[in-house]
Parts: C-alpha cells; structure tokens; sequence
C-alpha cells in the first residue's frame, strides 16, 4: 500500500474517532438545547447514538488493530478505577 494512501487512512480513522466523540458529546447537549416535543428529541439523541457508533466502529477498521489495543490499554486504569476493580490481569 503507498504512503499516501497509508496517510489517508489515518486521517479519516482520525477524524471518524474523534467525529465519535463529537456525536456523543452531542447527544448530551441536545435534549436540553433543542425546544421540541419528546418524541423529535427521542429520534435525534437516538440516530445521534447510531451515527456515533458507526463512526466509532468505522475509525477502528480504518485505523486497525493496534490503534485500538492502544485505546483499550489507555482506557482500561480509568475503567478499573471506575468499577473498583484494582485487581490486574
């Protein structure tokens, strides 16, 4: 595979993980900015959560395997802090 096309790979995983959290930050923020009955906010929050999933999902395919081992290996100290598991393995 050429660099370029290499590079841009990496650039839309990039954008596509970072567009994900985008969303999700989003679907925080909507139900309290929009001005509309439950049933419009209930579909837009919902393809929100869709929308940030595929893209979630697309980034990792375009970014592979060691991209999300490196993700996992960052989030896995704040989970174990989280749920109060400190035992490791």
């Amino acid at each position: 595979m050429s660099e370029k096309m290499s590079q841009f790979k990496r650039s839309c995983g990039l954008f596509l993980f970072w567009s994900s959290w985008l969303l999700w930050g989003m679907v925080l923020i909507v139900p309290f900015v929009f001005d509309a009955d439950a049933t419009t906010i209930t579909v837009t929050v919902t393809s929100l959560l869709v929308a940030a999933e595929l893209s979630f999902a697309a980034s990792l395919l375009f970014l592979g395997r060691p991209f999300y081992d490196a993700f996992k290996a960052k989030l896995k100290p704040l989970w174990q802090r989280i749920s109060g598991n400190n035992a490791s393995g």
